[in-house]
């Protein structure tokens, strides 16, 4: 039997266990929602509009990314199904950003 899976040259042991793959996500959104908190303190200072605009406009991203990693948890978890996945974001309003529907169709989790 081949080690290998229909994926190209990928090893069977080189797929994420689910667990190993949400503990990765929720490593990332812990940093993503410290960033996040840390956006907003400097938005209350006393800073020039130009400066606001600039940590607002890296607010809505984060935020994206935060939605992006919260949803690829939810999947691995079983909370959210492929249908149930977002597949663009529009964090400005007008600008389009794939989603993780995708991404998430792709994975392979490897059991244990």
């Amino acid at each position: 039997m081949s080690r290998r899976a229909n994926y190209g040259d990928i090893l069977r042991e080189d797929f994420p266990t689910r667990e190993e793959f949400v503990l990765t996500q929720a490593k990332e959104l812990k940093k993503l929602v410290i960033k996040r908190r840390f956006l907003h303190a400097k938005m209350d200072e006393e800073i020039s509009d130009d400066r606001w605009k600039k940590l607002n406009n890296d607010l809505s991203w984060l935020c994206m990314e935060i939605s992006k990693t919260e949803e690829r948890i939810g999947y691995a978890l079983g909370h959210l199904t492929l249908r149930e996945l977002r597949n663009t974001y529009s964090p400005s309003g007008w600008q389009t950003y794939k989603g993780v529907a995708e991404e998430m169709e792709k994975i392979i989790f490897r059991e244990l």
